[in-house]
């Protein structure tokens, strides 16, 4: 049976039940439970999936998930869009820089860049606001998990500004809805500053591709710049040519 079928056939009795069983399913499709294994390895990969004992539950929420913890995740890959990304920089520009795993990967290496920073992270703030840079902390809710502030003055204080540049994060890319986030206070603010600056940036790794999130913050057509790690799987890559998307990756 071919490949595709099967991780459809996992995906589908996931999304009915919350959950799925190695026996259950490799007798359904007459395979052997070694190779519905090895499929559930490939879908965990991706994100899609968390394995258990004996099959698979719906994958833990990035948004639940403190953000010490989550920039263990891929922080090979974040490394290198935040290495992809500090070429957009020069000396003096003033940029907003949001919340983030990846966009913290990348404040780290601003250390010594003489900038105007304004960002709505906590983490952001202090790692840059010990060195030559310009550090302004917007105000807002403080979500503690990742030491954010968010919503409406968070988003009001972004709009009385102009940047440079504008380093966003993204939870997830769709072909089909888009760059897409998990809460309406990422994606509201991510709205704002593409309206609030010369240049836009969303800093993505190569993961985020062919995930989904709750809601839809940017069409694929939209003009962004894209940092990532490596180039994206082609039909992104084939989108993002046809529609002029600037793309900066390894």
């Amino acid at each position: 049976m071919l490949t595709d079928h099967r991780y459809q056939e996992i995906l589908s009795r996931l999304n009915g039940t919350g959950r799925v069983g190695v026996s259950d399913v490799a007798a359904y499709l007459r395979v052997s439970e070694e190779t519905i294994r090895r499929d559930l390895k490939v879908l965990e990969e991706r994100g899609v999936l968390r394995r258990i004992h004996g099959g698979a539950v719906p994958p833990r929420l990035d948004q639940d998930r403190p953000l010490h913890e989550r920039g263990k995740t891929n922080a090979r890959e974040k490394a290198k869009v935040a290495a992809n990304a500090e070429g957009l920089i020069r000396d003096g520009m003033s940029v907003f820089i949001d919340t983030g795993t990846t966009t913290l990967a990348f404040a780290r290496r601003l250390s010594g860049r003489n900038l105007t920073v304004t960002t709505n992270s906590i983490d952001v703030a202090l790692h840059l606001g010990s060195g030559p840079a310009r550090v302004n902390l917007t105000p807002g809710m403080l979500r503690a998990r990742d030491n954010a502030l968010v919503g409406y003055e968070t988003v009001a204080y972004a709009q009385r500004f102009f940047f440079d540049l504008a380093f966003m994060g993204i939870a997830a890319c769709d072909i089909a809805h888009g760059w897409m986030d998990y809460e309406e206070h990422e994606s509201a603010l991510r709205k704002v500053l593409r309206g609030q600056a010369r240049q836009s940036v969303l800093l993505a790794d190569s993961r985020k591709f062919g995930r989904q999130a709750n809601l839809c913050t940017f069409g694929l057509s939209e003009r962004l710049t894209l940092v990532t790690d490596r180039p994206p799987p082609d039909p992104f890559l084939d989108y993002f040519t046809q529609h002029d998307i600037e793309l900066i990756s390894s």
